[in-house]
């Protein structure tokens, strides 16, 4: 039986994630390991984690997480999604995008890989000249970077995808963007039926919003792929229309791309799509062992699909008002 870690998260976490796994019980069977962690958590008992959280996880298949917050004011700890990518080594941060008519601003199909391990987000910080001058180094390497170029590459000649284009700023950035778009190119030459190209980040950001699938499939450093994602979103309609996959050699960790929405936290109206969706992505992981599972996150994310294009139920973030609530039934009946 597939076990499958679940981390509920904070503000909407628990809503759209106990949705989700509602779904996941109508298509598999499987145990669900549940993992405490994030700021609730860390207000009752002082810890970011549960003591024997990294040990549950590793028990499982694969993890499905919501969104888990780090406080920026007052006290605060090292972040939980950071500890889980170097734990688990999760270097493919792989985020699909697609549009649909009537809420997306532009027809958009895309899928950002963004190296997940490096960059900007290595957590390399100091505090210089007694409090005066703060420093973070951005680390670029070359095995990373092709490691996450032949990660694109073998996506898009697994999906059927014919381009991926490298972000990049290295008109400034001419030594760390520098090496990364070199390792690119050389990866590329191992894949000669993909075309290869390259974009400007902030040229690419503007092409996001203006351009009808301007790109296919886009590999960036981390921080470029944190920041296009959201652009990304927005074209799409709402970052409630979008999961994400964080892959490793081994192991894998799914989660909706937005953040805990405190604001509506308890109201019955989260979206759950992108914890859906993201669901999916984990169905079509683990189907790399078992058929069956591929085919049931396939059917899963068509069923999302025709249910945002027929507009069957959507939340107040797409224009509708529909509860989370009455979104997952619609969904179950769609997946029966």
């Amino acid at each position: 039986m597939i076990k499958i870690a679940v981390m509920e998260g904070d503000g909407i976490g628990p809503e759209i994630i106990g949705g989700a796994i509602s779904i996941l019980e109508s298509l598999i069977e499987a145990e669900f390991l549940y993992v405490k962690a994030g700021k609730r958590y860390f207000h009752e008992t002082g810890l970011p984690m549960e003591e024997n959280g990294i040990q549950k996880i590793k028990e499982a298949d694969a993890l499905l997480k919501g969104p888990v917050a780090t406080p920026i004011r007052g006290k605060t700890y090292p972040s939980v999604n950071l500890r889980i990518r170097r734990e688990f080594n999760l270097y493919a941060n792989v985020r699909p995008f697609r549009s649909y008519k009537g809420i997306s601003l532009r027809e958009i199909d895309t899928v950002i890989v963004r190296e997940n391990t490096e960059g900007l987000y290595s957590g390399i910080e100091e505090v210089k000249g007694g409090g005066e001058k703060a420093v973070a180094s951005r680390v670029i390497t070359r095995d990373k970077s092709e490691r996450i170029s032949e990660y694109a590459f073998k996506l898009a000649e697994r999906e059927g995808r014919n381009r991926v284009t490298a972000i990049h700023k290295r008109n400034v950035l001419k030594v760390s963007d520098g090496l990364f778009l070199e390792s690119f190119y050389r990866v590329a030459e191992g894949h000669p039926n993909i075309v290869a190209d390259d974009a400007i980040v902030d040229a690419a950001a503007y092409k996001l919003v203006k351009v009808d699938k301007a790109f296919d499939v886009m590999v960036t450093p981390n921080l470029y792929g944190d920041i296009l994602s959201d652009v990304a979103a927005g074209v799409v309609g709402s970052l409630g229309l979008c999961g994400s996959a964080q892959i490793g050699d081994d192991f894998a960790a799914f989660e909706p791309i937005h953040g805990t929405a405190e604001d509506i936290a308890g109201k019955g109206i989260a979206n759950p799509l992108g914890a859906v969706i993201a669901s999916s992505l984990m169905l079509i992981w683990l189907g790399e062992r078992d058929p069956l599972l591929r085919e049931k996150g396939i059917s899963l994310r068509k069923a999302v699909d025709d249910l945002v294009d027929r507009r069957l139920a959507l939340t107040p973030d797409l224009g509708g008002s529909s509860t989370t609530a009455e979104v997952i039934n619609t969904l179950l009946k769609l997946v029966s």
